[in-house]
């Protein structure tokens, strides 16, 4: 086939036979092939149309960063003592003027 090639490095000697450089000339090749079969595909790209239910998703979104941008603007107190109202029981009337939950019973 090829004829073998002596290469001598730094006392070393290094013999090429053909199936060598056969096999290193096909693996230069098909990495240049794989290189350009990924350099020049063509870049594919989904496009969303408009359609009624993503206009009423936006719609739905666009509510709710308002929702929240109000609550982000109002003072912090005001938030805190309006939730607080909200959740608190009314206060309990006892008749008793004693400590609450006292082991003694006064």
């Amino acid at each position: 086939m090829f004829a073998d090639h002596v290469i001598t490095i730094a006392g070393r000697t290094i013999i090429l036979t053909g199936h060598d450089l056969l096999m290193v000339s096909f693996s230069i090749l098909s990495g240049i092939v794989l290189w350009l079969a990924i350099y020049f595909t063509r870049k594919r790209t989904v496009v969303l149309k408009r359609s009624n239910t993503t206009d009423h998703i936006e719609y739905e979104l666009s509510r709710i960063a308002d929702a929240l941008e109000r609550i982000a603007n109002r003072p912090t107190d005001s938030a805190i003592a309006s939730a607080m109202q909200q959740q608190a029981p009314p206060p309990l009337q006892r008749e008793s003027t004693g400590v609450l939950y006292s082991m003694f019973g006064r």
